[in-house]
């Protein structure tokens, strides 16, 4: 009979171990909750707005994109300012508010979706008695 030291029967267990466990991943026993869905199910996707971000802007390094909420108080005013180099779609959150685009009042409320492009020049003024939240996505350099 062959004398084994301990060393080899650690390892031989632990190539009958590794064997096991390989075993179990292929057959997806031990993979199955770590790997997440391979379809979307009871989802939708609805595209709302895009922006041609290299006609917009011609050199996009050193940008970022950027998530924001901004909250306006009833009376409250968003300073006048221009999108030419900084695309943005604002999503109205909660409440009502009007957008002055380029000398035209917008009037906007819940579940609106503002697109500002390069010839996009506004303020925003909220008329309510209620805070307006908006989102704005948009590219920026810091």
């Amino acid at each position: 009979m062959p004398n084994f030291s301990k060393r080899h029967v650690a390892r031989s267990k632990l190539t009958t171990w590794a064997f096991v466990l390989a075993i179990l991943m292929v057959s997806g026993v031990v993979i199955s909750q770590s790997i997440g869905p391979t379809e979307s199910t009871k989802a939708t996707n609805k595209l709302l707005a895009t922006i041609d971000i290299a006609s917009e802007i011609p050199d996009i390094a050193g940008r970022q994109l950027r998530a924001r909420t901004v909250m306006v108080e009833p009376g409250g005013k968003l300073a006048v300012h221009s999108h030419k180099g900084r695309p943005t779609l604002e999503y109205v959150v909660q409440g009502s508010i009007v957008e002055i685009r380029n000398g035209v009042e917008v009037p906007h409320v819940q579940g609106d979706l503002i697109v500002g492009s390069q010839e996009v020049t506004h303020w925003w003024e909220n008329r309510s008695s209620a805070v307006a939240v908006l989102l704005p996505v948009d590219i920026f350099k810091p």
